[in-house]
């Protein structure tokens, strides 16, 4: 097993890249904490972590919040000791509620929402899980990105902040080396996840856009990304640091 006896945290649990990283995490050995905002979804996640007879506990909360993730994290340490893994996976994304308009069409109220969760989120918990990680003599962190971090996308509110955790995942894994603390991100392309499973469904020209647009066609799956989630989080890359796996099927370099 891969991450045997690990404790890994994953924010965004309650489905899609949060939910299939969380399942082959516990596959591979790992006691889960599950963070998520609604319940249903998240204990769904749960009661398939128990179907394959893995380890875990969930957690609710809002990203937002700071208080709510001291507490992630506090009740972690609590409940397990220690925290080897943190996945800051939990973002919005092309259909959530805000609109990704051309910047004059985008309200402050909704620039500011975008980056609460995608940024904000991941700010927290590192606060408060860095320290704990210090104190263990390591841990890996890992910051769940995105193509439009890297490429021009348009969507600027996400993609700002898609390239916003690129920069602060390289800082970060640049001041906490010496703590034996590694930081990677993971860049999908659009991927199945609930968040774009309605414009897949609805919007054919979508569908055939991101199916065709790659030089390796299809789809990317929720456990496209837990796989390559899963090696950086693992000892396997023990040596990779400030890095940004792409998992966009050649896209950005077409």
């Amino acid at each position: 097993m891969r991450l045997k006896d690990k404790i890994a945290v994953i924010t965004g649990a309650g489905g899609g890249i949060g939910r299939a990283s969380a399942v082959l995490f516990a596959k591979e050995g790992a006691t889960v904490v599950l963070h998520g905002r609604r319940e249903e979804n998240t204990l769904e996640t749960m009661r398939m972590i128990e179907e394959i007879q893995g380890k875990g506990t969930y957690i609710l909360g809002d990203v937002r919040k700071e208080e709510d993730m001291r507490y992630l994290i506090e009740k972690t340490i609590e409940l397990y000791g220690r925290i080897d893994i943190l996945f800051n996976n939990a973002g919005v994304g092309y259909s959530s509620p805000y609109q990704f308009s051309p910047i004059p069409e985008v309200s402050t109220e909704d620039w500011d929402a975008v980056f609460q969760i995608n940024i904000r989120g991941i700010y927290f918990t590192c606060k408060y899980a860095i320290p704990h990680m210090i104190k263990n003599n390591g841990g890996v962190i890992l910051n769940c990105s995105s193509i439009n971090g890297v490429i021009g996308c348009g969507a600027e509110s996400y993609s700002a902040t898609k390239g916003g955790i690129l920069a602060l995942s390289r800082a970060m894994a640049v001041e906490n080396g010496k703590h034996h603390i590694r930081v990677n991100c993971v860049s999908p392309a659009a991927t199945r996840t609930p968040m774009i499973e309605s414009l897949l469904q609805n919007d054919q020209d979508f569908y055939d856009t991101w199916s065709t647009i790659a030089p390796i066609k299809g789809i990317i799956e929720p456990e496209d990304i837990a796989n390559a989630a899963l090696f950086l989080v693992s000892d396997e890359s023990r040596f990779i640091t400030g890095q940004n796996l792409v998992v966009d099927g050649g896209l950005t370099i077409s």
